[in-house]
C-alpha cells in the first residue's frame, strides 16, 4: 500500500475516533440532563451507533465498547489532565502525562504530592495547555494542563518517584499559551466508507425524527449537531487500519470553561442567570471535540452575543480544592478575554440571562454571585490587573 494511502486510511480512522467520541458525548448527556421516553430511546441508540463506529477500527469488539459506552453515568466533556514537564539536576527534562479522575485527587493534591515527592515548590499555574483532539490522537479527547518543575534530583532519582505517562497520552501534542488555545479544530472533511457511511445515515434520521417532534431548545440543539456531524462526512474509498483508541473506561472529571470579559475601561462583564437570579461570567460545559479555550470564546457569544478573544488563563479551577465541589462539573477553566469590538451591542441569550452589568472590582464584592464566582471573579480582576 502506498505511504500516501497508508496515511489517508489512518486519518480517516482517526478521524472515526473522533467521530464516536462526539456522539457518545451527546448521548450520554443528553441522557444525564433527562428526556421523555421517546428521545432517551432515541439517545439510547444514538450510544449504540457511537459504539458500532468505534467497532470499524478500534481492536476491541462492538460488545466490550458499548458496554463501556454504557457505564457513562455523568456529564461528557474533554477530560482534564496534568503535562508535568520537570527539570532534573542533570538536564534531562521528564515529562510525564496522567488525567485526573474522581479518585486520583484534585489538581492542587497533585501538584503538591509531586512537588514535595520531587522536593520542590509546587508550580503556581500552567503555562500552556495541550489538548488530544487538536494533536489528532484517536484517545477519548483530554486535555492537559502543562507546569513546569525544576528539581535537585537526577532523572533516574525522579523517574523513580513518578508515575508513569497513561499510554493512549503519549505522542506529539502540541501546546499552547492559554491566550491562543481557543483554536478552532482543522481536521478536514471525514472520508467515510459505505458501513460507516450506512451507520452515520441511521445516526442522522435520529436527529431528523426528534427535530420533528421535539420542542426543547436543548435537545433540537443537541440533535442538530449530530445532523451536522454526520452530513459533513464525505463517502471514499477508505480501508481502515485497526488502532487502539485509548483508555474508552477513563474517568471523565467534567470540565466547563467560562470568559471574564473586560473592556477598555477595566470593568467586568456578568450575566444575571436566569436559573438562580445571581450573577455570574458566561460560561457553560466544554464539549468533546472542542478545546476548552474555544468553548469559553463559544459560550460567551451564545450568552452575551459578543465575539471575545482571550487574553489568559486567570484559574484552572478545581472546585474540589476550594470545597465548593460539584459532582456535575468539578473543573472549571476560567480564563480573560476581551470583545474584538468594543461597540459590539450586547445580545442576551433569554435561556441563560436576563439581564448584563459591566461591573468595577468593588461592586463586585457587594453582587449576589452564583457560587464559585465570589472566588473565581476577584482572581480575574488579579489577573486582569497584572496582580496575579
Amino acid at each position: 500500500m502506498p505511504a500516501d494511502t497508508a496515511d489517508a486510511n489512518l486519518k480517516a480512522a482517526n478521524g472515526l475516533a473522533r467521530l464516536s467520541g462526539i456522539l457518545r458525548a451527546e448521548a450520554a448527556n443528553g441522557l444525564f440532563w433527562g428526556a421523555g421516553p421517546d428521545e432517551e430511546a432515541r439517545l439510547h441508540r444514538l450510544r449504540e451507533l457511537a459504539a458500532a463506529l468505534l467497532a470499524q477500527i478500534d481492536h476491541r469488539p462492538y460488545e466490550a465498547i458499548l458496554a463501556v459506552y454504557r457505564a457513562d453515568t455523568g456529564l461528557r466533556t474533554p477530560i482534564p489532565g496534568t503535562e508535568l514537564r520537570i527539570d532534573c539536576a542533570d538536564g534531562t527534562r521528564l515529562v510525564r502525562r496522567r488525567r485526573l479522575s474522581h479518585t486520583s485527587g484534585t489538581l492542587g493534591q497533585r501538584l503538591e504530592t509531586v512537588a514535595a515527592a520531587l522536593r520542590t515548590r509546587a508550580p503556581a499555574e500552567p503555562v500552556a495547555i495541550a489538548d488530544t483532539d487538536l494533536a489528532g490522537l484517536p484517545c477519548p479527547h483530554t486535555f492537559l494542563l502543562v507546569y513546569e518543575l525544576e528539581t535537585h534530583l537526577d532523572a533516574a532519582a525522579a523517574a523513580a518517584l513518578l508515575e508513569p505517562t497513561e499510554p493512549d497520552l503519549e505522542g506529539d501534542v502540541p501546546s499552547l499559551n492559554p491566550s491562543a488555545s481557543a483554536q478552532e479544530p482543522d481536521h478536514g472533511p471525514l472520508a467515510v466508507g459505505p458501513v460507516v457511511r450506512q451507520l452515520l445515515d441511521a445516526a442522522a434520521a435520529l436527529a431528523k425524527e426528534s427535530l420533528a417532534v421535539s420542542d426543547n431548545f436543548y435537545e433540537r440543539e443537541r440533535q442538530q449537531r449530530v445532523l451536522s456531524l454526520c452530513d459533513s462526512a464525505v463517502a471514499a474509498d477508505v480501508d481502515y487500519p485497526r488502532i487502539d483508541c485509548g483508555d474508552l473506561a477513563a474517568d471523565c472529571v467534567a470540565t466547563g470553561a467560562d470568559a471574564a470579559i473586560f473592556d477598555e475601561t477595566g470593568r467586568l462583564l456578568v450575566i444575571q442567570r436566569t436559573d438562580t437570579g445571581q450573577w455570574a461570567v458566561p460560561g457553560g460545559a466544554a464539549e468533546v471535540g472542542e478545546p476548552v479555550g474555544l468553548a469559553a470564546v463559544r459560550e460567551a457569544f451564545e450568552e452575551t452575543g459578543l465575539d471575545v478573544e482571550l487574553t489568559g488563563l486567570s484559574w484552572a479551577f478545581d472546585k474540589r480544592d476550594t470545597k465548593l465541589g460539584d459532582s456535575r462539573m468539578p473543573m472549571i477553566m476560567s480564563f480573560t478575554a476581551a470583545a474584538l469590538d468594543p461597540e459590539q451591542p450586547l445580545r442576551l441569550a433569554e435561556l441563560e440571562a436576563s439581564d448584563a452589568r459591566w461591573i468595577t472590582r468593588e461592586e463586585a464584592g457587594a453582587m449576589d454571585l452564583f457560587r464559585g464566582h465570589e472566588l473565581r471573579i476577584p482572581a480575574a480582576f488579579a489577573r486582569h490587573r497584572g496582580e496575579r
